[in-house]
């Protein structure tokens, strides 16, 4: 008995520690699914583009390898947007060409359509009918409705030192707002600024040209069932798509954006898989599609659910997790009696009511009255570092983030499976 004893106590221990070096090299094979989607043969993953579907397909393939055969798609249109021709800003006085700017270094659109228009640049505001409004502050919305009150032609928005990384920046979101807003540096503003003194009256020619043409996008999705008997089912989501090429053929890698997030969701299903769903939830994995252009996957899979909205108890949403210094958990009204259950310690990790609410999948959730969780890492100053930039390279990322996004996912699981989700 004795023996028995020692050898019971032997093999709890080396459980113990064969779950701490399992929990240790998590993140490796989230990795490894960055690395891959961040590549230049996925070329930032727009939505409807050939290199989105390349993306799907290798997903397809890492689920295939694993053992999951029943793979699926659901099929929803999409715009796809690209440049023709580089974008061009010109500062005109007394009929000479004063400055050539670069787009993506001095200026950047702010995603509204196709332009090519010359006018005057005015700062006073009863003078800018018919003229660009050139102004100086963080946002554009207000001065977006003071351009449109006054007759402006369009407005050239000034960014301050802390806002003039968006220059750097893509947006695939198109806004509706039928007249051109151009971001330019502070360093831009400033000179600008000097010309209107030295030389009085001064032109902009502004020209940016967008193609458009309908296409396909796809969400991909798998089911892992509870080993229990249940209809409950937790939703866990992750964003494929980034926001592409830019005018000069480089790309955007989006490697924290969102390769990171699927990097996650795929190895939180290796893992489920391998040893088994023991949650008392059915857990359906979706990989969605089109969210850099409006939410657009997310919302085409609650409007087509392929089981009941009713029988989804909870929504899991990974976005931006590769990086940063701090752990978020947003959640929404729904979802407060559950987080009242969560009980964590970790200085890293906080949960905070509905941060980003609308800004990523989580949201068609949202407004299906469901409980979410949406996991997205930040840093100090609660930004996502390289948003939208060339800068977000896989050399960037945290495996230590990855890891701890992951154990921290398995945790929750834990204590969901031992309170009921209504």
């Amino acid at each position: 008995m004795r023996k028995i004893s020692k050898l019971i106590a032997f093999l709890v221990i080396l459980l113990l520690l064969l779950s701490s070096i399992r929990s240790d090299v998590r993140g490796d094979y989230a990795l490894m699914v960055i690395r891959e989607l961040s590549g230049v043969e996925y070329k930032g993953r727009q939505a409807g583009t050939f290199e989105n579907l390349r993306a799907l397909k290798f997903i397809e393939r890492e689920l295939k390898k694993l053992g999951l055969k029943d793979v699926f798609y659901q099929e929803f249109p999409v715009e796809v947007f690209y440049y023709d021709g580089a974008p061009e800003l010109v500062l005109k006085g007394k009929g000479k060409v004063l400055k050539k700017y670069i787009y993506r270094k001095d200026f950047r659109d702010r995603f509204s359509g196709s332009y090519d228009l010359e006018a005057e640049i005015k700062n006073n505001l009863k003078d800018i009918k018919g003229t660009f409004y050139f102004v100086k502050d963080r946002y554009a919305d207000k001065y977006i409705l003071l351009a449109h009150a006054y007759g402006a032609k369009g407005v050239i928005l000034g960014l301050p030192e802390d806002r003039a990384e968006i220059i750097l920046q893509k947006s695939m979101f198109f806004l509706k707002e039928d007249l051109p807003v151009i971001y330019i540096t502070p360093e831009v503003f400033d000179e600008i600024s000097n010309y209107m003194h030295s030389e009085g009256r001064l032109k902009a020619y502004y020209r940016i040209k967008y193609k458009k043409e309908m296409a396909k996008a796809f969400n991909l999705y798998f089911f892992i069932p509870s080993l229990t008997k249940t209809e409950k089912t937790i939703v866990i989501t992750a964003h494929v798509d980034h926001v592409g090429e830019d005018y000069d053929g480089s790309y955007f890698p989006g490697a924290n954006d969102n390769a990171s997030g699927v990097g996650v969701l795929l190895e939180i299903a290796k893992e489920i898989w391998e040893r088994g769903n023991f949650s008392p939830y059915n857990l359906l994995f979706l990989v969605t599609n089109g969210e850099e252009k409006g939410l657009l996957g997310s919302e085409y899979f609650v409007d087509y659910p392929p089981i009941p909205m009713d029988n989804i108890v909870l929504n899991i949403n990974f976005d931006c997790v590769g990086k940063g210094e701090n752990l978020i958990i947003s959640y929404n009204t729904y979802a407060s009696k559950l987080v009242s259950n969560l009980r964590f310690t970790n200085n890293n990790l906080y949960f905070v009511r509905e941060y980003y609410l609308n800004e990523s999948d989580q949201y068609a959730f949202h407004l299906y009255e469901k409980p979410f969780l949406f996991f997205i890492a930040i840093d100090k100053n609660e930004d996502i570092p390289d948003l939208h930039k060339k800068t977000d390279t896989v050399d960037k990322i945290s495996k230590n983030m990855l890891s701890f996004t992951i154990n921290t996912f398995f945790e929750i699981l834990d204590i969901l499976s031992h309170n009921s989700l209504n």
